[in-house]
């Protein structure tokens, strides 16, 4: 995934650390995982990869851009590629931290496109864009159940890492992804709240216009790449500020709308299977019958069968 977009002009003075400050041990992996102890003097700094930390202990400051906030234990957040941060010690505090830095394939690798990735990407990559963007605070406090559990996964994950045994890749990548769910859906039902109400009045006209583009040109080749480039947002940011304002995703409401156009023309004209699935946008009419069967729970001769007037 290239998040490349990220780095501003602004940032280029910052100094950039790549894959190679990553993996100090040259075991070429995707990921890294440390336990350590931040200093009081952490300059801000920015990576080509992800960043995830959690405060296992103490208190200090999180810097992310310009804005200063306070962490203490508890508190997880993803730093995105190419944004400036920097953690920084309490006079006196013992500031320990769990650190998961890892780049992009190594979380998704085996996804074609981002609706089959959107369980991931709402959390692991809609926060950091959003703290990006300065629209969300750069932390998340985990209650006391989720911090028991989010320390039990990082612990694992980083002796599994420390150890190297047979498979130590495969159990790591599973232990993040644990992670990330099990974070994102707690985050996920804090920001239902006031917060993400006004995120989504800002954004919903801009994703209604997008829906309606949609209801307007459904017979055409719409891509999620276009739309959101149209909208001016990162695939995942409009992925999930498209779920947000309609409840569906970005896939979902697209076949909805092209099934909805597709029963009329069963039931009100004449005209073939295949070429009501052509005019419907479908290039497949094996991928027309299985979205249509999956949304009407009908085949579309069942359908026309059953409606036809």
């Amino acid at each position: 995934m290239d998040f490349s977009y990220l780095d501003k002009e602004s940032y280029r003075s910052i100094p950039l650390l790549d894959e190679k400050h990553m993996n100090p041990d040259s075991q070429n992996d995707l990921f890294f995982i440390r336990k350590y102890r931040a200093s009081e003097d952490t300059p801000l700094h920015r990576h080509t990869y992800v960043q995830i930390n959690y405060v296992y202990k103490g208190s200090g400051y999180h810097t992310v851009n310009d804005k200063k906030s306070r962490i203490f234990k508890g508190d997880i957040f993803i730093i995105p590629p190419y944004v400036p941060h920097a953690i920084v010690a309490d006079k006196d505090n013992r500031l320990e931290i769990f650190e998961f830095e890892f780049c992009a394939d190594f979380v998704l690798p085996s996804f074609d496109d981002t609706d089959k990735a959107e369980s991931y990407l709402d959390f692991a990559y809609l926060e950091p864009f959003m703290v990006a963007e300065e629209k969300m605070k750069p932390r998340f406090n985990l209650d006391d159940r989720l911090q028991n559990e989010a320390e039990r996964i990082l612990w694992e994950a980083y002796e599994e890492y420390e150890q190297k045994n047979a498979g130590y890749k495969l159990v790591s990548k599973a232990l993040l992804l644990k992670l990330l769910v099990l974070v994102g859906r707690a985050f996920s039902n804090e920001i239902r709240g006031t917060e993400t109400e006004c995120i989504l009045n800002k954004y919903k006209s801009s994703v209604l216009s997008s829906a309606e583009y949609i209801n307007q040109n459904y017979s055409s080749s719409l891509s999620l790449d276009s739309l959101s480039a149209s909208a001016g947002y990162s695939k995942s940011h409009f992925s999930y500020l498209f779920k947000a304002v309609t409840g569906k995703t970005y896939v979902e409401y697209l076949n909805e709308v092209r099934v909805s156009q597709a029963k009329r023309l069963l039931s009100e004209t004449s005209k073939s299977i295949l070429e009501i699935s052509n005019e419907a946008g479908y290039n497949s009419l094996a991928n027309f019958n299985k979205h249509f069967k999956q949304i009407t729970g009908l085949t579309p001769s069942q359908y026309r069968k059953n409606n036809s007037k």
